[in-house]
């Protein structure tokens, strides 16, 4: 059964929105959010901020109190910066909606994307609607040549360490029903909690939908190399799947890189048994 916010209309989704530092831009993506969605689509919008120092969560409950359209709006703001990942599974525990959709606060993730999704979501028997940039008619505007490198070889290797048919199983822009985690526990760590879902829900029905992601125009970006989150399910995640995940139980995978603020400058992989 749906959950019902507190003027008591019944919640089918549930927004996802995890903050930190986004007083520049968090108005504005809370107004696109509920001019994009569909009225039909009963929808609440929960933001989860980590104390953003810039003020984020004073913006954002004043923002609630002068809100009166359909979507509503709630805000959790937690102590300390304590990531994305953390922020996402907290913020389902909270949700009230049937169904959820993840997606960042700096507009790189379009939220006419909603009601696509939420359709895919509900009416194809999907369990997880993935944003991707890599299926036919998804692409990325205006990242540097860096970014697109560490994002195709971040995604190459899940496909091949993992086992996962998703072209890209490291965007923060995705959908699932709510009931398809409530029984899993989550380590949380880094930025890339789609790829954890993925590996724990082995067997869900998975559909891409293509997107155009663009780089931010305001505020800092929150991306981190992903490949260190990569080895981490590797090593511990795969220790309960890994049956499905490796051919050879006892492979251990290790990176070795240096990286720049422009530029990777080194990428070594060594492959090592035990």
């Amino acid at each position: 059964m749906m959950d019902e916010n507190k003027n008591n209309q019944i919640i089918e989704l549930s927004i996802i929105l995890p903050t930190y530092n986004e007083s520049s831009t968090i108005e504005k993506i809370l107004d696109a959010i509920a001019t994009a969605t569909p009225h039909r689509i009963k929808t609440e919008v929960l933001v989860i901020d980590d104390d953003s120092p810039d003020g984020t969560s004073k913006i954002v409950d004043s923002y609630i109190q002068k809100s009166k359209g359909v979507v509503s709006f709630r805000i959790h703001t937690r102590k300390g910066k304590r990531g994305l990942s953390s922020a996402v599974i907290d913020g389902i525990g909270l949700a009230h909606g049937k169904f959820i959709l993840v997606m960042d606060s700096d507009f790189s993730h379009p939220p006419q994307m909603i009601s696509t999704m939420y359709d895919e979501l509900v009416n194809n028997g999907l369990d997880i609607v993935v944003g991707s940039r890599y299926v036919e008619g998804g692409k990325y505007e205006e990242w540097p040549l860096t970014r697109k490198l560490i994002s195709k070889v971040g995604n190459s290797l899940a496909g091949l360490w993992l086992g996962l048919d998703v072209k890209d199983s490291m965007t923060g822009l995705f959908a699932l029903k709510k009931d398809l985690i409530k029984n899993l526990s989550f380590e949380a760590i880094g930025y890339k909690i789609l790829l954890e879902i993925l590996v724990k829900t082995k067997g869900a029905k998975v559909k891409e939908v293509p997107f155009v992601c663009v780089n931010r125009k305001e505020g800092s970006s929150k991306f981190s190399f992903p490949v260190k989150r990569i080895i981490w399910l590797c090593n511990t995640v795969s220790l309960d799947h890994r049956d499905l995940l490796f051919p050879f139980p006892y492979l251990h995978v290790q990176l070795v890189f240096h990286s720049h603020p422009i530029s990777l400058s080194v990428i070594q992989l060594t492959c090592s048994r035990k």
